[in-house]
């Protein structure tokens, strides 16, 4: 008889517990396709850069390098690189030559190339629909598809290193044979080298290869664009979801805690005759001890098996961005039992916490329900009786449980926090696109020389040096460019969106947040190709957020860094420059980016569209299970009060009205909650990367957060009114 109490009580307070089932489901589905996906990449990942010889760091330089006495010397394995891009309508596949010591070819299907054939990314393949076996033909000469394939420096697959996002509708990777290769390149204008192998001293070994070879550029694994970003998102994926995991099993807790204390305080006489009946305390407890395990049974392993077979597609969703290629799915038995069973540990202290009272108490305690008495006596406090009956009535029941007000509070500030970072997260990366590569970059294509010019030959452009470099003490990169003075291809403006005069050395926000500088700061810098120091005073900060950028007037960065007056790298320009192949290490157009973006816009929205039906849903239902609670422990009550005359409106303001302050002070402490997070994201998880995004939230993200809050209160509010409603008087 008593194995029945738990079910028949939960169906007939199923308001309550079906909230609660649901949030401890989403808790473990959330942890589950979460842990499972990035387990899954970050084993996969580690195998593949580890089994198929990924770089530790490439280098350009303007001749070739006699590469059998750099590997002697220095005890690594180098191999050169070859690459060219081939561009039909408005995409482009960038070709290299089938490498076999450094950065080699993982075939994903199918086999290598032979002559004749080519292999292609598997993302590009399925954005353009090219499938094995079919033939595709390269300036004219024929060559059949032979397989899909994974490089390892090529993780996140982006034409340009400046690029935000990959755009695999319009640009993607392949290989073919050396053989063939020549067939299109008949002369480089650098070498790229790939190495393998630990270097002892870099500065040394960079000094060696420029004395010899004329350094061009360096980079080691760690500040490559198309290698950090993965790994980057791998170990910030976790995390997250542990966050998100933890809180709202929290949140289920506190719920569940109320709910039987509400139970244990309404069933006092029942108890005590079970007592009287000749149960023992242990058999009654069971009966309480079986909520917390229902709860977890319906909840979390439902949850739990579904976001492991969800996490399939939500694999292929995070690889359609990182090209890390899945050989083997992995079952994650650890990350599956702490998913599914994780929830019992909560849900287990939340229920022993909520009938700990019911066991020290005496039976005769428990009938009269005297310590209910002696609780309410305590908030019988004088000042109140100076105010209305409704208000008095409203505080009353506030005080009485101040849990129930604290759980609506900490409901609304998480879900606060998760919607306002999605409404940030898509205005930010919006602005970070349109704004940056609109309004501040003005320019459509930029092109870097493979040496330093002296005439300016083609009109209409303006030109720009460069220099890369490392903050003193760190691995910090920093680019430094120097820029006609009054140009009018990058216009910089401070936060206040005026233009900035180009006296002296301004850096971009994006820096700036990275390393906390200020106007007036001193920035020392390490010179990445000859090691030579320079101490920068920082005159301005701009309002941008591409790049962990410096920007000088050109004429005072070549008198800075010793170059010759009047040299310079690069051009910017409006229109399309016809400049020989041979003379250029980069060329871009910015319209690639745009279209990358444009390309992903769906897939991001998406993803912020589940983060908006998150925050609605966990506000929705927190609210809506504590005031359900509320008016089934003051049914009685309320029939009196109608009795009485009281309107529905009324009563619902005297029962629920507090829930009105407690939703607006968890709204509060959701914005400087948010604001702490976009600390931790500026700080931590983008201080690595080459951006920062400006994520703080403006009035119109936090009224836009309200309004989307304030509907699931209101609906809350209008199904609790209509339950007060159905309520007849007594």
């Amino acid at each position: 008889m008593l194995n029945k109490i738990p079910l028949r009580i939960m169906w007939r307070d199923k308001s309550h517990f079906i909230g609660i089932i649901l949030l401890v489901f989403l808790a473990s589905f959330v942890y589950n396709i979460f842990s499972v996906t990035m387990t899954n990449v970050d084993i996969n990942y580690k195998n593949f850069v580890e089994k198929y010889k990924q770089e530790n760091f490439h280098f350009i330089t303007f001749f070739p390098i006699d590469i059998e006495e750099i590997e002697k010397k220095y005890n690594v394995e180098i191999e050169e690189k070859f690459n060219f891009d081939y561009n039909y309508d408005d995409k482009t596949i960038r070709f290299f030559n089938i490498t076999e010591k450094v950065n080699n070819p993982l075939i994903l299907e199918g086999k290598i190339p032979s002559l004749g054939e080519v292999a292609i990314d598997p993302n590009f393949s399925q954005n353009n629909n090219l499938k094995i076996g079919d033939t595709i033909n390269i300036n004219g000469i024929p060559f059949k598809i032979s397989g899909y394939v994974a490089l390892p420096d090529y993780i996140y697959i982006t034409k340009n290193e400046t690029d935000i996002l990959p755009d695999p509708s319009h640009f993607g990777v392949g290989i073919m044979n050396m053989e063939d290769m020549k067939k299109f390149i008949s002369s480089v204008a650098y070498r790229y080298y790939m190495v393998r192998g630990k270097v002892n001293d870099i500065d040394s070994f960079k000094a060696d290869i420029n004395s010899k070879y004329n350094l061009i550029s360096f980079q080691e694994k760690d500040e490559n664009w198309r290698i950090i970003v993965t790994e980057k998102k791998v170990e910030s994926g976790k995390p997250l979801s542990y966050v998100m995991a933890f809180t709202i099993l929290l949140i289920s807790s506190l719920l569940l805690f109320i709910v039987l204390r509400r139970i244990i305080n309404s069933m006092h006489r029942e108890i005590g005759t079970l007592y009287a009946l000749g149960y023992t305390k242990g058999e009654i407890t069971r009966i309480y001890i079986m909520f917390p395990f229902y709860i977890w049974l319906f909840g979390a392993i439902p949850g739990g098996i579904l976001g492991y077979i969800y996490s399939d597609s939500f694999i292929n969703l995070y690889v359609s961005f990182i090209s890390v290629p899945i050989v083997e799915k992995i079952f994650p038995v650890k990350d599956l039992f702490v998913g599914i069973f994780l929830p019992i540990v909560f849900m287990g202290f939340s229920g022993f916490f909520a009938i700990r009272d019911l066991l020290r108490k005496k039976v005769v305690e428990i009938i009269k329900g005297e310590a209910e008495k002696a609780f309410k006596v305590k908030f019988r406090i004088g000042f109140l009786d100076k105010l209305s009956f409704k208000l008095r009535i409203m505080i009353k029941h506030a005080l009485l449980h101040p849990s129930r007000e604290i759980v609506i509070i900490l409901g609304v500030a998480f879900s606060a926090l998760i919607l306002m970072y999605g409404i940030t997260a898509g205005s930010a990366l919006s602005n970070l696109v349109y704004d940056t590569f609109q309004n501040t970059f003005r320019y459509n294509y930029m092109y870097v020389f493979n040496f330093y010019q002296k005439d300016h030959r083609y009109p209409n452009s303006e030109r720009f040096n460069m220099l890369s470099f490392y903050k003193e003490g760190t691995k910090t990169r920093i680019t430094i460019y120097g820029i006609e003075k009054k140009s009018q291809l990058i216009v910089l403006r401070d936060n206040k969106r005026n233009r900035v005069d180009l006296e002296g050395f301004v850096i971009s926000q994006a820096l700036a947040d990275k390393l906390n500088l200020k106007e007036g700061d001193m920035l020392k810098v390490i010179n990445t190709i000859d090691g030579k120091r320079y101490s920068l005073k920082i005159s301005k900060i701009v309002d941008l957020f591409v790049g962990n950028t410096g920007y000088m007037n050109l004429e005072e960065f070549n008198k800075t860094f010793g170059l010759e007056d009047g040299a310079f790298i690069g051009l910017y320009s409006i229109d399309k420059l016809n400049i020989p192949e041979e003379e250029l290490i980069v060329s871009m157009s910015k319209s690639d980016l745009m279209k990358a973006f444009e390309d992903s816009t769906e897939s991001v929205n998406q993803i912020l569209q589940m983060m908006y039906i998150v925050s609605f849903f966990m506000a929705f239902i927190i609210i809506y299970i504590l005031s359900s609670l509320i008016i089934t422990e003051n049914r009685k009550t309320l029939s009196i009060f109608k009795i009485l005359g009281f309107r529905d409106g009324e009563l619902s303001t005297m029962f629920l009205g507090f829930n009105n302050i407690s939703f607006l002070f968890g709204f509060l402490i959701g914005i400087p909650l948010y604001s702490s997070f976009i600390k931790y994201i500026v700080n931590v998880a983008l201080r690595d990367l080459d951006f920062s995004l400006k994520m703080y939230a403006g009035f119109k993200d936090i009224w836009l957060t309200f309004i989307i809050l304030f509907g699931a209160f209101i609906l809350s509010k209008y199904l609790s009114r209509r339950r007060i409603g159905k309520i007849s008087p007594a």
